[in-house]
């Protein structure tokens, strides 16, 4: 099965250019994945776009948990029936918050859409749920009298802030997979393991 919709360079087929940029974003599981090999054609933007969401997803300054960072890019990957952005970051997320049944059920609501649900979410994280399904959904109807919503709801600005480049950066990433036909390939599902510890690093 063909990696995407597009022509790939395969990696034994790569320029060394290129191959340095496998090996860079290989390194976490020893192998490209599929998402990665879409860019092959044109490949320059590859590094910096995964160092990007490495930026705000794994950045050790973030005062979110990592857990409900993952959860809405997550929900974006919902919202936008991206099975394998999906997979990865639902994987992730559940290891991240370090209970499967708990995040089943939350994942459970996003697709619901049902964020009011005191038993797994608090009122910040329904508001910011909530403002996250918004604003994957209908950007241009975003207004100041959001942020106030989750300013009243408990959230920081730098809450808001982090909130907004995860929804705003896998936007990009689920339009771009859904565009591509990216698929699934025989490559490990998401970045962590059972114990929540990263697999790897590039």
């Amino acid at each position: 099965m063909e990696p995407c919709w597009i022509e790939t360079i395969d990696p034994d087929d790569a320029a060394p250019e290129l191959a340095k940029m496998y090996s860079q974003v290989g390194a976490a599981h020893g192998k490209i994945h599929n998402l990665y090999r879409a860019f092959s054609l044109q490949p320059k933007p590859l590094i910096a776009a995964d160092r990007h969401y490495r930026d705000i997803l794994h950045n050790e300054d973030n005062v979110t948990p990592p857990w409900f960072l993952e959860l809405l890019a997550t929900q974006t990957a919902i919202l936008a029936d991206c099975t394998y952005a999906l997979s990865n970051h639902g994987a992730n997320f559940k290891a991240l918050l370090g209970d499967d049944a708990q995040g089943d059920a939350m994942l459970e609501a996003v697709r619901n859409n049902t964020y009011d649900t005191p038993d797994l979410f608090d009122d910040k994280q329904s508001a910011l749920l909530k403002y996250g399904a918004k604003l994957a959904r209908s950007p241009a109807d975003m207004t100041h009298d959001d942020l106030d919503g989750l300013r009243n709801a408990g959230a920081t600005d730098t809450e808001i802030l982090e909130a907004v480049q995860s929804i705003a950066c896998f936007a990009y990433w689920v339009r771009f997979i859904n565009a591509l036909g990216i698929r699934l390939g025989n490559e490990t599902i998401g970045l962590f393991g059972d114990d929540g510890n990263p697999r790897g690093e590039t």
